[in-house]
Formats: structure tokens, C-alpha cells, sequence
């Protein structure tokens, strides 16, 4: 009976400790970092489909997105809680980090910039940006240009300009929408290190 009663309290304490590990992976992925799959081509060269990245979740709360940073956002998706980051966790889980209402795009204009596209190339604050990873032109899509970006907001490209459904079309996103930076790609292992 007593070695019964062990065993229990083995077995318990093994599923507590599941358990609170479980739940520190959830907070670590809904609040500071993730993993992320590529499934579009939209950010060729820099980034190709099924390229898996490391998204920094933490460093938005402290500072703003900033022009040419890679951000990974969340399609009609505002303000979560960590319910809401919770379950995001345990949909990639399900999915291996295929959430397809992600997206992955530059940063090309923050709160207050003016942005133009003519003649295939994008104008921030009336100077044309030296875009040497862009993949084909760049041409206005459903919206009016010039635009100004508003506060709270930022107008995003992908860097496969022909293909991308960006900025251009949806117009600018809001910060909320943010998910993350991309900062690391971890496979393909030969592409494995930091994205610029």
C-alpha cells in the first residue's frame, strides 16, 4: 500500500511538472519569442517559403518598429491577450507554426513619413530609398499615392514587389497588429543566422 501511495505521488509530481512547463512555453511563446514558417514568397530574396525564423515579441513593447525592420503581423487580428497568444501557441503547435493568418513584411514607413511609389521605385519624405533587396519594381497597387502614415500605424512591403499583397493594397497596418521582429532564421540550417 505505502509503495501505492508513492507511486501516485511520483506520477503527480511528474504531470505538475508537465504541466508548469507546459505553461512557461506558453508565456514564453505569447510574450517573447516564437517560431515562425515562411509560407509566402512575397519576401524573396531576403526570405523564401519554408524558411523558419525566431521572432522577437519582446523588444516592440520597449521600442517602435523602425523603417527596414521585418516584421512578422497578424491579418485582421487587434490587441491580444495572452488568452488570445495562448492559443495562437497551441494552433502552431497543431500546425508547426503554420498560422496562415501571419504575415511577414518590411517596415518601409513609420508615423509621419510620406510615402509615394513612381516610376517603379518607393519615395519616403520625398527621397527615393535605396531598396538593394528588392525583387522587381515597385507599383502602386489599390491605393492613392502619395499617402502619409498615420500615428499608430506603418506602412509594410514585401520584398518580392510584383507578388506581395502589402501596404499597397490593405494600406497601412496598425502597431497592434504586430506580432514580432524577425531576428533569427533557423533552418534551412545553410541559411541559419541573423536576417537583415
Amino acid at each position: 500500500m505505502v509503495n501505492r501511495k508513492n507511486l501516485m505521488k511520483e506520477i503527480m509530481s511528474w504531470v505538475l511538472s508537465i504541466l508548469i512547463a507546459f505553461f512557461i512555453s506558453i508565456l514564453l511563446n505569447s510574450k517573447v519569442v516564437a517560431k515562425v514558417r515562411v509560407k509566402q514568397s512575397s519576401m524573396e530574396n531576403t526570405l523564401k517559403a519554408n524558411q523558419q525564423l525566431i521572432i522577437d515579441k519582446l523588444s516592440y513593447n520597449f521600442t517602435s518598429p523602425k523603417r527596414g525592420d521585418i516584421i512578422i503581423f497578424l491579418e485582421n487580428q487587434h490587441k491580444r491577450s495572452i488568452i488570445d497568444d495562448a492559443m495562437i501557441f497551441i494552433k502552431d503547435l497543431g500546425n508547426k507554426g503554420d498560422n496562415n493568418s501571419r504575415l511577414v513584411k518590411r517596415v518601409i514607413g513609420v508615423p509621419g513619413d510620406k510615402i509615394d511609389i513612381k516610376d517603379g521605385h518607393v519615395y519616403v519624405n520625398g527621397e527615393k530609398i535605396l531598396e538593394n533587396y528588392v525583387k522587381g519594381e515597385t507599383f502602386s497597387q489599390d491605393l492613392k499615392f502619395p499617402i502619409k502614415v498615420e500615428n499608430d500605424k506603418l506602412f509594410v512591403l514585401g520584398d518580392n514587389r510584383p507578388v506581395s499583397l502589402d501596404s499597397r493594397a490593405f494600406g497601412p497596418i496598425d502597431y497592434d497588429q504586430v506580432e514580432g521582429k524577425a531576428v533569427f532564421r533557423v533552418y534551412p540550417f545553410d541559411k541559419l543566422g541573423n536576417i537583415k
